[in-house]
């Protein structure tokens, strides 16, 4: 068996966890909503409206593929299109009171999914565990 060292340990252990909290997650997101929508719809919901193009940017999509997975929101009711008074032709996402209410859901559902994950845990394990993974996503973030 070949021995990993710290930093590839750590690696594999986080995909794991990764991997498990998406399989987790998934299970609590309504069949109707798949992943990337609800991602769309948790961005909303904090930005309040972003355009077709931010959204392409931050996905790192083509706008064809924006535009289709905010045209299934629109239908379900969670998103509206907003044409821009300042210039007609930009066109905004903008979250519906219907979409902010099951965003909330969702938020309540992933709630009592890590109820007690951190349970066992000392304020000194918290306070350094919220210090790597904050550096941790500051590192992953240049890498997008």
């Amino acid at each position: 068996m070949v021995e990993l060292d710290k930093q590839e340990t750590l690696s594999l252990l986080f995909a794991n966890q990764m991997l498990t909290v998406i399989a987790s997650y998934t299970k609590l997101l309504e069949s109707n909503m798949p992943a990337p929508q609800y991602y769309m719809l948790q961005t909303l919901a904090s930005e309040e409206k972003m355009t077709v193009s931010q959204f392409a940017n931050l996905l790192n999509v083509s706008l064809p593929a924006v535009t289709n997975l905010s045209g299934k929101l629109v239908r379900k009711g969670f998103v509206e299109r907003v044409v821009s008074e300042a210039d007609r032709r930009q066109v905004f996402l903008k979250i519906t009171d219907a979409g902010r209410d099951f965003e909330k859901r969702m938020v309540e559902k992933y709630k009592e999914l890590t109820s007690g994950l951190w349970d066992g845990f000392s304020e000194a394990e918290l306070d350094l565990l919220i210090a790597s993974y904050r550096k941790m996503s500051a590192h992953l973030q240049t890498k997008i």
